[in-house]
């Protein structure tokens, strides 16, 4: 977990974090709300101590607190409730003469977190179908934490299985040239049907397509047409599927 230490080495306490979220992708997906929520709720602050308006001022001041605080960053919180505290205080003075420290500590945080989001160590999960609707649905509504790579047809999905060290597969079924069982049947001629686990989309669900495709091994199905929920589904059987056999290597 090596994107992780650039948090810790950045004063972060991500051990205590995960304790309050539990997981790491709950923990980077409100980290991630966090940094795009800040330059508003910055803009937000500057909005009401130009209007010297403390009581509102103070709200927003609240808000970056807690948020910073139960994401780990602690030293950062304590700035924030410096100027709650203030604002609940009405003393403007204090609010105008410090408000630069709001803002080195916000540009702080965003710098932190973009390094951290930028670094390239994210969980890559290959979607292959024909459909540009579908690929970029399922890229939509994939967690962010994950590396997406998109293929439309068996013969580049195979190309991102032999070129990438792959965490799952979203495999379309019917695709031109190369269909989704010839990818199938790839994976199982070199070993990996038991090593990445594969999601079927289809919109054949009759019983013999099913059978023939968990006779490969694959691990769920996403029916077409399908929802956010199902994707979410999907991805927790993925997580899930790792966390049983305790082989994926951060």
């Amino acid at each position: 977990m090596e994107k992780v230490e650039l948090l810790v080495n950045n004063n972060v306490d991500v051990k205590e974090s995960l304790e309050f979220w539990g997981d790491m992708d709950s923990y980077n997906e409100n980290l991630l709300e966090f940094k795009n929520s800040l330059k508003e709720k910055v803009n937000n602050l500057e909005y009401y101590k130009n209007a010297k308006d403390c009581a509102n001022y103070a709200i927003i001041a609240h808000s970056m607190k807690s948020e910073a605080k139960y994401l780990g960053f602690k030293n950062e919180s304590e700035i924030f409730l410096s100027h709650e505290l203030k604002g609940k205080e009405n003393d403007i003075t204090y609010i105008e003469n410090n408000f630069q420290d709001i803002v080195n500590t916000v540009n702080k945080i965003i710098n932190t977190l973009d390094e951290y989001f930028n670094s390239n160590d994210k969980k890559i999960i290959l979607i292959a179908d024909d459909s540009n609707i579908i690929l970029n649905f399922l890229e939509k509504n994939i967690n962010t934490n994950y590396s997406i790579i998109k293929a439309k047809s068996g013969n580049e999905a195979i190309d991102a299985i032999k070129n990438n060290n792959l965490y799952a597969i979203l495999l379309d079924l019917n695709m031109p040239n190369l269909n989704g069982f010839d990818v199938l049947e790839f994976l199982k001629e070199q070993n990996l049907t038991n090593k990445i686990p594969v999601v079927i989309i289809t919109g054949d669900d009759t019983k013999e397509t099913i059978k023939k495709a968990f006779n490969y091994g694959v691990l769920d199905v996403l029916n077409k047409p399908f929802t956010e929920d199902n994707i979410k589904r999907v991805i927790t059987s993925i997580k899930n599927f790792y966390e049983r056999d305790n082989i994926w290597k951060k």
